[in-house]
């Protein structure tokens, strides 16, 4: 027969039982704990798995302002998911590609509408940026989420008819940019063989005078003209305006009588002077070389 128990072995085997079945209590919610710490800490080690699939070769194309020319897309996805591994990712991915592509459309349509046909760079920042947060697939493999944006390119049909203003429009630019740079060229080059020429002659400082006469051929040298027969027709130039002013002066000497000798050298100064510096040539230069090429001339 079992002996009776007493007050406090009774208290004493209840407290027990009571703490054993807080213990399996505690002791089970620390297990689960566990277990639950263990799977965030793996999943925090695994991170988030990304990947882009191989883009389409098929367009997508969306209506762009006035509903006559359309956009063409070429589209680009990028799927990620924090809980599952690359390999599983690229697989679903696969899945929910033509989801994705029909979900772009939706969700650009609008936004494409309301951009100019003619300017594909603003209407691609402008569903860009519309598509720019994404959306997420609760797939039976875990939560999935996919970023797109696009590429757009104008209407081949605009652009067919647009193309020969285009092309017009860098002729034109071209033409210009070519004419500069031969003005630029020549203006360089004349310069130069003015330099070359008061050099050779000895010249002093060019007036605009000595220029304007001297200007022409030294542009025929910028050209590519022969140097020697160049400089011989600035010779036959210069000789054919010493004929003229000497036959000019003798005229005026023979009408001389009709004005004061003052007067008639005063003139004759000036007309000598001008002709002078036209011909760059230094005063009573060109007598010299008038009368040793042909003195009958002088007064002919």
């Amino acid at each position: 027969m079992a002996r009776p128990k007493g007050l406090f072995a009774t208290l004493r085997t209840w407290w027990r039982s009571k703490d054993g079945e807080n213990g399996d209590e505690f002791g089970d919610t620390r297990t689960r704990s566990g277990t639950e710490g263990a799977a965030a800490a793996g999943q925090s080690a695994q991170g988030e798995a990304a990947l882009e699939l191989p883009a389409e070769n098929e367009t997508l194309a969306l209506t762009a302002r006035g509903d006559v020319f359309s956009f063409e897309v070429l589209p680009h996805f990028r799927w990620s998911s924090v809980v599952m591994t690359l390999e599983v990712l690229r697989e679903r991915a696969g899945v929910h590609q033509e989801l994705a592509r029909a979900e772009l459309v939706r969700r650009a349509w609008s936004v494409a509408r309301g951009c100019d046909p003619s300017d594909p760079v603003a209407a691609e920042q402008a569903v860009n940026e519309e598509l720019g947060n994404g959306w997420c697939y609760e797939d039976e493999k875990g939560s999935i989420r996919c970023v797109p944006s696009v590429r757009m390119r104008i209407d081949p049909v605009l652009r067919e008819h647009i193309l020969p203003f285009h092309l017009n429009e860098l002729t034109l630019k071209e033409e210009h940019r070519l004419g500069l740079l031969k003005a630029d060229h020549a203006e360089s080059l004349t310069e130069q063989w003015l330099q070359v020429v008061r050099e050779l002659e000895q010249a002093g400082d060019l007036g605009p005078s000595e220029r304007r006469l001297m200007v022409p051929f030294a542009a025929a040298l910028a050209e590519g003209g022969d140097f020697s027969r160049v400089m011989e027709a600035l010779e036959n130039t210069r000789r054919a305006g010493t004929k003229v002013l000497a036959q000019v002066l003798a005229e005026a000497a023979k009408n001389s009588e009709q004005v004061g000798l003052f007067e008639y050298a005063n003139a004759y100064d000036k007309a000598l002077g001008a002709f002078c510096r036209q011909m760059g040539l230094s005063p009573f230069s060109w007598v010299d070389g008038a009368v040793a090429a042909d003195p009958g001339e002088l007064v002919s």
